[in-house]
């Protein structure tokens, strides 16, 4: 009976030791086999952090370790994928992730970049869409300069500039004239701008577009999980219980939203001393409460690096290389292989967040796919020349037609008169309003 798995055996080494088992952990709904905190974890801890029964566990760990039987998966609340919004999604963009927090300075940013370049080193084509429009940095980790926003004659739709590495990016920098220039825009504007990056750009062929999301549980976030066909988020957070603390706000965000949780990211959870050893400057991890609070798994524990800092400075993020942050990408890719599996759905939420959604759901009138924003449609008159950035009139509000035109002279067009293409019949205004650049970057006053 040396082989016997018991309660206070860490879950890493009973994975290790009978190759196969997580789909026994899996069955019950536990996902910690899977991640970093099977690491630390025991048996009982896991099973007591997801709220289940450990002995049923065990009883089925210790039968696959005798004869190979998988248990069926047991019956869990509902715990549908993601609603798709596919009013708004863009043709050849397979799968939208959202990089979230709402925690400022947890290294969102870094997570998408690093994300974006391990996915593209393993084959993938990767794009990024910087929604954070007032605090953009995403163009100086890849060295995309301003002003470099481009269309050619013969598309429609200018395209997002490129990173040396080949990914695409779309900002708020690249359209303005120096990258210091503040962005004093209110909420509405933001939310619009974010629409029309993913609308109204020629993303191409894409098999992962990662949004990344500004600090908070507002305006940017709502509209990417709410109006945005969203696949799923990733969480960020780091070691501080402060942090932990905001990040469970935007983790109850996602659940609403029914966004799918893929896993979350401990951040800056330790650093590398000369000897090698690991010290937690920040304290304790506080992943396994994460992975309480999600559902999800913890797809990585980040070190803090002090050389990153010299890479995104330097506009040389995709020569970064690091054995964690490919560990995080390999988890990523793991989880979204189960979803196509058809193993228990994405996001994993807790029997309590999943039966109060359903019961709220139950007893409210749901809400149409896209809120109004309560202006009077604008006929699609043809805009002025100096108003071609984005169609805007002299309220600000971009028509339908100037949207369908070009991006305009103020974002560096090769050829500023040409003319504007009408409206297609039957093409529906799903980009949003973005506030006429030109007149932004003059710094008129409203």
């Amino acid at each position: 009976m040396s082989d016997l798995i018991t309660e206070d055996m860490i879950i890493r080494d009973v994975r290790d030791r009978h190759p196969g088992v997580t789909a026994v952990f899996q069955a019950h709904g536990l996902p910690c086999a899977g991640c970093q905190v099977g690491a630390s974890e025991t048996v009982a801890q896991g099973a007591r952090t997801h709220k289940l029964d450990v002995a049923p566990i065990l009883a089925d760990l210790n039968r696959f370790a005798r004869d190979g039987t998988v248990p069926t998966p047991k019956s869990r609340p509902a715990m549908t994928q993601a609603p798709r919004r596919d009013a708004g999604k863009v043709e050849g963009i397979k799968h939208i992730i959202a990089i979230v927090s709402g925690k400022g300075g947890v290294g969102k940013s870094l997570v998408t970049a690093l994300l974006a370049v391990t996915l593209k080193r393993q084959g993938y084509s990767v794009g990024i869409l910087d929604g954070d429009i007032t605090g953009p940095s995403i163009p100086l980790m890849f060295n995309i300069p301003t002003r470099s926003l481009v269309q050619a004659d013969d598309r429609p739709k200018p395209e997002p500039p490129r990173s040396k590495g080949g990914i695409a990016i779309m900002s708020m920098n690249v359209l303005l004239p120096n990258a210091e220039d503040a962005v004093v825009w209110r909420g509405p504007m933001i939310s619009n701008a974010i629409k029309q990056f993913y609308t109204d750009m020629d993303w191409g062929t894409l098999d992962y577009l990662l949004i990344d999301l500004p600090p908070g549980t507002s305006d940017a976030p709502m509209t990417v999980m709410q109006q945005l066909p969203t696949d799923g988020a990733v969480i960020v957070s780091s070691p501080q219980g402060l942090a932990t603390m905001v990040v469970s706000k935007a983790i109850q965000m996602v659940q609403k939203f029914e966004v799918p949780i893929v896993g979350v990211v401990e951040n800056m959870s330790y650093v590398t001393l000369p000897d090698g050893t690991p010290f937690e400057l920040f304290g304790p991890s506080q992943g396994q409460r994460l992975v309480g609070l999600s559902g999800a798994p913890l797809l990585g524990r980040l070190p803090i690096d002090p050389s990153i800092a010299a890479f995104c400075d330097a506009g040389r993020i995709e020569d970064y290389t690091s054995e964690p942050y490919d560990a995080m990408a390999r988890n990523f890719l793991t989880r979204l292989d189960q979803r196509k599996e058809a193993r228990p759905s994405l996001p994993i939420v807790s029997s309590r967040s999943a039966a109060g959604a359903t019961a709220a759901r139950a007893g409210a009138t749901p809400l149409p796919p896209t809120a109004s924003t309560g202006r009077t449609p604008l006929p699609p008159t043809a805009p002025r020349a100096q108003d071609r950035l984005v169609g805007a009139d002299a309220s600000g509000v971009a028509s339908t037609a100037s949207r369908e035109a070009t991006v305009g002279t103020a974002v560096g067009m090769t050829k500023p008169e040409k003319p504007v293409r009408p409206v297609r019949p039957g093409r529906s205004d799903k980009g949003g309003a973005l506030l006429r650049l030109g007149r932004f970057l003059k710094q008129e006053k409203a």
